[in-house]
C-alpha cells in the first residue's frame, strides 16, 4: 500500500469518526427519570430530582460523569433520602457531601435511628444524604467511569425488625384508605401546611393521604405484621403497635467512623418538624441520658455540642 493510499485510509477512518461522534447535548440514552447525555465530551448521567417518571434500565450503561440537582431543605446538612444506580466507591463523594447508612432503630427512653458513614456504597439500596450545596457529583475524573446497574430487579429494602427502609425509582402516592397510612414516614417533597403548620420541604413527616415520594429517594415504613424479638415477652415476641402508638418524634443520631456523635436531629412524625434542637442531654454515643451529666467530657444538649469542665 503506498503512502498516499494509506493516507487517504487514515482520512476515511477519521471522517467516520467525526461523523459518529455525539455532538455536544445530544441525548445518547432516556431511562425515565435519568437521561444520559454528551456534554464537554463526557457521557455524562443527569437525575431529574423533580421528575415522576419511572427510573427504568434494563441493562447496564457505562458513563463518564453524573449529576444530581436537587432543592434540598435549604439548611446546610440538613439530612435527605437518595438511592441510587450505582456504586460510590471510597473518597470519591464530594467532600460537600456524605452518605450515612442506618445502622439500628432503637426505643430506649425515645426513639433513635443510630446511623454512620458510609465509604462504598452499594447500588440500587437506600441510604441518608446530608449535603452542604444544591447537587451532587464525584469528586474527581479518578472516580469515574461508573456503571449504572440494571434496576428491573428493584431495590433492597433495609430492615430492622418492625421497620424498613425502601427506596423507589418509581413515583408513588399514597391514597386514602392506603393500608400503609399511619404507619409511613418520609421526608416531604415541597412546602405545605400541614394542621395549621406550614411544613418545609426535605422535613420529616408521618404520612397522611396524598403523601407522595419521587423516584431516587427512599421512606421509613413500620410493618405491623412482622414480629420483632423481645427478652420480656413469653413467646420472645413484640406486640405490634398501633398508628397511634408509633412515635411522634424520633431522634436520628449521626455519628462519624470513630463512633462519635457529629449531629442529633429530631423529626416530628406528626407535625413534620424537623430540627437540630432536640431537647435534654445525650452522650457522645447518642444516647439519652436522664439529667445533666457530671463527668467532665463532651456531650450535646439541645441539639449543640457542649463541653463540661
Amino acid at each position: 500500500m503506498s503512502i498516499f493510499t494509506k493516507l487517504a485510509v487514515l482520512g476515511l477512518v477519521a471522517g467516520l469518526t467525526c461523523a459518529f461522534a455525539a455532538e455536544e447535548g445530544e441525548v445518547l440514552g432516556k431511562y425515565g427519570a435519568v437521561t444520559i447525555k454528551y456534554l464537554n465530551g463526557k457521557r455524562t448521567a443527569i437525575f431529574d430530582a423533580d421528575s415522576k417518571e419511572t427510573v427504568e434500565i434494563t441493562e447496564d450503561v457505562v458513563v463518564d460523569s453524573f449529576y444530581y440537582s436537587r432543592k434540598f431543605s435549604g439548611k446546610w446538612d440538613m439530612p435527605a433520602t437518595i438511592m441510587f444506580p450505582f456504586v460510590i466507591q471510597n473518597g470519591c463523594m464530594s467532600q460537600w457531601a456524605g452518605i450515612f447508612k442506618i445502622d439500628k432503630i432503637v426505643n430506649a427512653q425515645t426513639w433513635a435511628i443510630y446511623t454512620s458513614p458510609v465509604q462504598d456504597t452499594e447500588a440500587n439500596v437506600p441510604y441518608f444524604l446530608r449535603v452542604s450545596q444544591d447537587h451532587v457529583s464525584l469528586a474527581n475524573d479518578h472516580c469515574y467511569p461508573i456503571t449504572l446497574n440494571t434496576t428491573t430487579g428493584g431495590s433492597r429494602v433495609q430492615s430492622f425488625e418492625q421497620w424498613d427502609f425502601t427506596g423507589t425509582y418509581s413515583y408513588k402516592v399514597w391514597e386514602e384508605g392506603d393500608s400503609e397510612l399511619g404507619y409511613v414516614y418520609g421526608f416531604a417533597a415541597k412546602e405545605k401546611e400541614v394542621d395549621g403548620k406550614q411544613i418545609q420541604q426535605g422535613q420529616f413527616v408521618k404520612g397522611k393521604a396524598g403523601a407522595n415520594v419521587r423516584p431516587l429517594r427512599a421512606y421509613m415504613i413500620y410493618n405491623p405484621k412482622k414480629k420483632a424479638l423481645s427478652k420480656d415477652a413469653d413467646d420472645g415476641s413484640v406486640a405490634a403497635l398501633t398508628p397511634d402508638q408509633l412515635p411522634k418524634a424520633i431522634d436520628v443520631i449521626f455519628s462519624d467512623e470513630e463512633g462519635h456523635t457529629t449531629a442529633i436531629y429530631s423529626l416530628n412524625t406528626h407535625t413534620g418538624e424537623f430540627s437540630n434542637s432536640t431537647t435534654g442531654w445525650y452522650d457522645m454515643k447518642g444516647r439519652k441520658l436522664s439529667k445533666k451529666p457530671t463527668i467532665k467530657g463532651n456531650y450535646f444538649y439541645n441539639g449543640k455540642k457542649v463541653t463540661i469542665k
